[in-house]
């Protein structure tokens, strides 16, 4: 056992002791902060999408404005959310008046800040319990902005002759004029003809509002204006139903009291919280995060081997060791290598969220709880385990039987094939994890530990989740002996078997 761990010590700390591994913990968290950093620039340094309303109807463009106003309120508030739980204490943003306290993202808390004194008040409520070094709270940018457009648009007859007024202002060929008189492309326009409102109304079929934009892949303001349209013929349909037009905007504001229980839970304790959320997202975390790792470490099995042996390293090696603890200490050594990786990234998650504040906090707090008040970890660890012997077996043998990666090649298609098979099945199993797609992967050996861990949270049956696993584990013990020999005999042949002798080595025991 002494030489195993020996050949284990030494695969461990070939990798994580290796500058590219050190490297690579310095340079993540690193990146990771740049990454964060250079996201929130390219936010804040995001122009605004400036477009033109032509309205033959005169009647839409402030219905525009006034959804623009509403969406940059509703930013706002989301805003200051953030804002609180980053730099003020829990205890102490608890305790704060209702408008100014976090709570849900609404027009009527919007409207309930506003009749409160606005974000002044709001800062001026918080300035006492703000950490030192807090910053002044800033207001999102706004996203987009209206402008009149070319001077020749104002006379214009027809959405036609708009659009063809517009044409080359689209087409960046001419720049627009903003309201403080620079000048900027012109992201959008909006066409709205005469006679458009909602046809039960008009008594016709009523022409339709028109986008116009070369950008076809952000949607956000053309998402926009059609609930702005939309909103302003539902007042025009209450209002010809006898009720004042601002009667939708109170109606629209009202949120019914709706909360989440569980019903495996006494009632007092049955309510869903941010942690039962996570819990509930966490067994898809762990199962990519398994599929990843088990790729990742599986292909770091399969180089080591073709190199130690296409340079005769693995000779020296079995000078000393036999074939079978060679190949249970590159086992072990590796498995910690895929261990070591994950557990860097949970904790350097909770230092790095517990330096940017609470919020950070409680989230990765929650990720703690769940991990570590349930049997998440253990099911992780078990199953990584298992997938991890059934494929890294699998990559060790291909390398027992390669001399190069070229080599490799002809093993690797039908593995990779074996390895992501269950991908877009996946999401099916995440919705439901009780189905038939689900049940039917849990009993492929092979895909057993994904689809254990993607149902962990859902209480599968008992009996198929025993059955199922032990049926994997037979199927691992099976295919451990079964590649083992392969590994033990071709190890040290020096010209790769060719394919049919594959199956004679396989039924041989080592000499």
């Amino acid at each position: 056992m002494k030489q195993v761990l020996l050949i284990a010590w030494r695969e461990y700390k070939q990798y994580v002791l290796s500058r590219g591994f050190l490297i690579f913990l310095v340079m993540f968290p690193l990146g990771l902060g740049g990454l964060t950093a250079a996201m929130g620039f390219a936010e804040r340094s995001k122009p605004s999408r400036v477009f033109v309303v032509y309205d033959e109807t005169g009647q839409y463009a402030d219905e525009i404005d006034r959804e623009i106003a509403r969406r940059h309120a509703l930013a706002t508030l989301n805003a200051w959310n953030v804002y609180l739980a980053a730099f003020a204490p829990v205890a102490a943003v608890e305790a704060l008046p209702a408008p100014f306290a976090p709570d849900g993202v609404s027009d009527a808390r919007v409207k309930e800040i506003e009749e409160a004194g606005g974000y002044a008040a709001a800062e001026a409520a918080v300035a006492e319990i703000l950490r030192p070094g807090a910053p002044a709270f800033t207001p999102p940018r706004q996203q987009f902005e209206r402008v009149a457009g070319p001077v020749a648009l104002a006379v214009a007859r027809s959405v036609e002759e708009a659009e063809a007024i517009l044409r080359p202002y689209l087409l960046d060929e001419r720049s627009i004029i903003r309201a403080d008189g620079e000048t900027a492309p012109l992201f959008a326009a909006v066409l709205i003809p005469q006679g458009f409102g909602a046809p039960a109304f008009t008594g016709a079929e009523a022409p339709s509002a028109q986008y116009w934009s070369r950008n076809l892949t952000d949607t956000a303001l053309e998402d926009l204006v059609g609930n702005a349209l939309d909103a302003a013929l539902k007042r025009e349909a209450a209002e010809a139903l006898g009720l004042p037009r601002a009667a939708l905007d109170d109606v629209a504001a009202i949120a019914a009291p709706f909360e989440a229980y569980r019903p495996d839970r006494e009632a007092e304790e049955a309510q869903l919280d941010m942690q039962d959320r996570i819990e509930t997202l966490m067994p898809a975390a762990l199962t990519y995060m398994l599929l990843v790792i088990i790729f990742g470490v599986g292909n770091l099995l399969l180089t080591n081997t073709i190199e130690e042996r296409s340079n005769k390293i693995v000779e020296i090696l079995l000078s000393s060791v036999t074939a079978g603890q060679l190949m249970l200490g590159k086992l072990i050594g590796i498995a910690a290598v895929g261990l070591t990786m994950p557990a860097i990234f949970l904790f350097g998650g909770l230092a790095g969220s517990a330096a940017l504040g609470v919020g950070g906090a409680n989230v990765m707090g929650s990720v703690f709880a769940s991990l570590f008040t349930s049997p998440l970890l253990l099911i992780y660890l078990f199953y990584f385990f298992c997938a991890y012997a059934i494929f890294a077996m699998i990559f060790l043998a291909i390398g027992a039987v390669s001399n190069s990666l070229q080599d490799a090649q002809s093993y690797m298609g039908p593995v990779m094939l074996l390895v992501f098979a269950p991908l877009p099945f996946m999401i099916m199993v995440f919705e439901n994890p009780n189905g038939f797609i689900a049940s039917l992967l849990t009993w492929i050996p092979i895909y057993t530990p994904y689809a254990v861990m993607m149902r962990a949270a859902a209480d599968p049956p008992l009996w198929e989740i025993v059955g199922a696993t032990a049926l994997m584990l037979a199927f691992a013990t099976v295919l451990v002996r079964f590649l083992g020999r392969i590994f033990r005999n071709a190890i040290l042949q020096s010209s790769p078997p060719k394919a049919r002798e594959v199956w004679r080595l396989a039924r041989q025991d080592a000499a």
